[in-house]
């Protein structure tokens, strides 16, 4: 919950535009888990949370 919760607070201040850009070096990196599936040590897949809230609260098209 920790990783998701840095990875969203770093992804909302790049979006809002409040920082230029930003790396998130956290652990578990949340590549291995599936989308409603926990792998190995991820439980979360960080970046699909992400991806997931920029596009509803903050209407976020693309993502790369």
């Amino acid at each position: 919950r920790m990783a998701v919760g840095c990875l969203l607070e770093l992804a909302f201040k790049v979006a809002s535009g409040e920082i230029k850009n930003g790396f998130a070096v956290i652990r578990p990196p949340g590549h291995h888990a599936e989308e409603s599936t926990a792998m190995g040590f991820c439980f979360f897949n960080s970046v699909a949370i992400s991806a997931k809230l920029l596009q509803q609260k903050l209407s976020v098209g693309r993502i790369l």
